[in-house]
């Protein structure tokens, strides 16, 4: 696939990670700053609480899920919410103020409320990697990492226990809610795909042509925000899907999020 270099008129800010760092861009005037430094770990994965306006992520290297203030004053300052084992991916659930991660290697899906409190594993499996949150029918997806390479989804509480997709090795993954979709990233093969909700009618997306480089995916409506090696990608999916590089970093890119202004409102209005 041919890349477009994009110009940046939009609205919105977008949040990414590399080793240590977590910056923003700012897709009106298309600067670049840091936020943290200096986090001591790779941050694989980032979550916004709206609601409360914080920011969360996995400390993967230090075993902790963490969060800071956002927006906010700088300097932006970080607080531990809760001990893990080498955390690797987290989701929101802003309906009862939970926040869900997976555990690389103990297999565990854990969570605890957004204080850090009532803290519990729901689900073991395999060696574990992404997780996202179907909203509006209360799914949990994930996918497996170890011996077993699948997507699966589960309820909030571990029941249900489903294999959606077989016999990929998948380091992202996200919800069209709007439309009914389910948005992963196969790592070995570089392979951004899309299917239903139940993982039947599986459509290729785009691909980066680039091997093991592509990790966290944001989906945003019909837009998903990609991490690709250094660059940074918007993919546009439509009948014929484009993808544009928003930037292109000195470091490996890891976790992405868009921060959405109108989410923001939303909540206030709730």
């Amino acid at each position: 696939m041919n890349y477009l270099f994009y110009s940046l008129g939009l609205q919105n800010k977008l949040i990414y990670s590399t080793k240590n760092t977590i910056k923003e861009i700012d897709l009106r005037s298309g600067s670049i700053s840091v936020l943290l430094a200096n986090l001591g770990s790779d941050i694989y994965s980032l979550d916004c609480d709206y609601t409360n306006g914080y920011i969360y992520f996995p400390r993967h290297n230090l075993d902790v899920i963490s969060r800071f203030r956002y927006p906010a004053d700088k300097p932006y300052t970080v607080n531990n919410v809760t001990t893990a084992a080498q955390p690797i991916s987290l989701v929101i659930d802003p309906l009862y103020e939970n926040v869900y991660w997976t555990e690389l290697y103990t297999g565990k899906i854990c969570r605890c409320n957004l204080k850090g409190l009532d803290k519990a594993c729901i689900l073991q499996d395999d060696r574990l990697y992404a997780i996202t949150l179907d909203h509006r029918n209360r799914w949990l997806y994930y996918s497996t990492f170890g011996t077993t390479r699948k997507i699966r989804r589960v309820r909030l509480n571990g029941s249900e226990k489903q294999t959606i997709i077989d016999s990929v090795e998948v380091t992202g993954l996200g919800i069209d809610t709007n439309r009914q979709l389910l948005y992963y990233m196969i790592h070995d093969k570089g392979e951004l795909k899309s299917s239903s909700l139940n993982g039947t009618n599986i459509i290729d997306v785009f691909s980066t042509n680039k091997n093991q480089t592509s990790i966290g995916i944001y989906v945003y409506d019909s837009n998903i925000y990609c991490t690709n090696g250094l660059q940074l990608l918007k993919v546009t999916s439509s009948q014929a899907a484009t993808a544009y590089v928003i930037h292109a970093d000195t470091e490996q890119t890891l976790g992405v999020l868009l921060y959405d202004e109108m989410d923001v409102v939303y909540h206030e209005q709730i």
